[in-house]
């Protein structure tokens, strides 16, 4: 019987190396030349991929497969060596000369498509695509790369070295379980190091924005990702940077009040995922606060654009660990006292806890109160109420800490963002508790 899954699986590796083959040949600066592989070469390897991994599959074993990536890479050595005398013999490279490295890239790619075609092959279509994707984009953006990595210096070797210790080597051999006194079990070695990961990568993909995008867009991107992440997270990590870029500091300055913006959409996002009941009793309680962040924030750039400001410093590498382990400290200080909290003071002072748990994280807060609200029948008044006490909490604490650490010419215009947000968030607080 005709099986149409296995033409399409076939049909989607034709594809994939059809479009990789086409960028290839795009690439080639002088057509008429001699390259290792083409459109027609890549299309055809990516089709024997899936067709060794068809034969692998029938047969009940590797070798079709690894036979075909053995011949292929045979085929792509006599290639470069045929090349490389042919070159010799016609045109002699003088000493000095650049050499360029666009057909070692075009054989790497050739080999990943014939791996891609078995992929596609076992229905890992979707994966297919997302490397796809990424292979496209790293072969298109080869000059921006190279200038990329050019504008690297050795500290900035050295900083993406002690992210990746902090990050792959220390944390997943912490214990992921909770210590502390009975009832306040809260202090979690991967947790806390995961916030101190959280806080030191924050400002190194801000870094890398910067180096690629500018420091302007550079830190915009940053507070948007940010505050997708974590806004506590990316405020700590701005305010600290700002006092070693301090002619940044209005750019700090927009990142951190956007970050604020997109952590009221993110947290109304995970309440109406968790319940999709709530998306409308919360529409206005978390949305609301977003408008006086993003107006300030135009404010902020359209005062930026007319006041001209040059900016004349050298943007610094962001990564020290020392101040995200203090920072992971006192989150960690200001978690045990809101557990406390909740725990002797009890659900009767819900309000109180949630403004206490408000002050370290957001996320904790909705994630119990949303609890509550399933399994134990807490009102959505309450509900609301909670969230918006823990939400005034986080965005004071959070002016604060830009006050303490930041640099001076950030306390001025950060104060604005933390009055205008906490005024709604007040008068919202008053609506519910005497209208509703």
């Amino acid at each position: 019987m005709l099986d149409l899954y296995v033409f399409y699986r076939l049909a989607a590796a034709i594809g994939i190396g059809l479009i990789i083959g086409l960028q290839r040949e795009h690439t080639y600066l002088d057509p008429s030349s001699r390259h290792p592989a083409g459109v027609r070469t890549f299309t055809l390897v990516s089709l024997a991929g899936a067709m060794a991994a068809l034969l692998s599959d029938q047969m009940g074993g590797v070798a079709p497969f690894i036979t075909g990536i053995v011949v292929i890479g045979m085929l792509l050595m006599a290639s470069h060596v045929s090349f490389a005398i042919g070159r010799r013999r016609q045109e002699p490279v003088a000493e000095g000369a650049p050499v360029t490295g666009d057909g070692i890239t075009t054989s790497v790619a050739l080999v990943i498509v014939y791996l891609l075609g078995g992929i596609c092959w076992y229905g890992r279509l979707l994966e297919s695509c997302v490397i796809v994707v990424v292979m496209l984009w790293v072969l298109s953006a080869k000059e921006q790369l190279h200038t990329f990595a050019q504008k690297l210096s050795k500290e900035d070797i050295l900083a993406t070295v002690k992210f990746a210790v902090i990050s792959a080597l220390i944390l997943p051999f912490l214990p992921n379980q909770a210590y502390g006194p009975h009832g306040l079990e809260v202090l979690n070695p991967h947790t806390i190091w995961l916030f101190v990961v959280f806080i030191s990568g924050i400002g190194f993909v801000g870094y890398v924005l910067i180096k690629l995008v500018g420091p302007g867009k550079g830190i915009w991107l940053t507070g948007l990702l940010g505050g997708l992440a974590s806004s506590t997270a990316l405020t700590l990590n701005l305010a600290g940077r700002s006092r070693e870029n301090e002619d940044y500091a209005s750019d700090f300055t927009l990142g951190i009040v956007l970050s604020w913006a997109v952590m009221y959409v993110r947290l109304y996002l995970i309440c109406i995922f968790l319940s999709t009941a709530l998306a409308k009793p919360l529409m206005m309680p978390l949305l609301l606060p977003v408008v006086p962040a993003l107006a300030y924030v135009l404010y902020l750039k359209i005062k930026e654009y007319r006041d001209h400001k040059q900016k004349t410093s050298d943007f610094s590498n962001p990564f020290k660990l020392l101040p995200a382990i203090k920072f992971g400290i006192v989150f960690t200080c200001v978690m045990f006292v809101a557990n406390a909290a909740r725990v002797y003071l009890g659900s009767g002072a819900l309000l109180a806890c949630s403004f206490l748990g408000g002050a370290a994280e957001m996320d904790a807060v909705a994630f119990s109160v949303i609890d509550m609200n399933l399994k134990s029948g807490l009102g959505v008044k309450e509900l609301v109420l909670a969230l918006l006490f823990a939400s005034l909490a986080n965005t004071i604490t959070k002016g604060v800490l830009v006050c303490v650490l930041g640099a001076k010419s950030m306390r001025r215009p950060i104060i604005p963002a933390v009055v205008l947000i906490c005024a709604v968030t007040g008068g919202l607080i008053a609506y519910y508790m005497t209208c509703v």
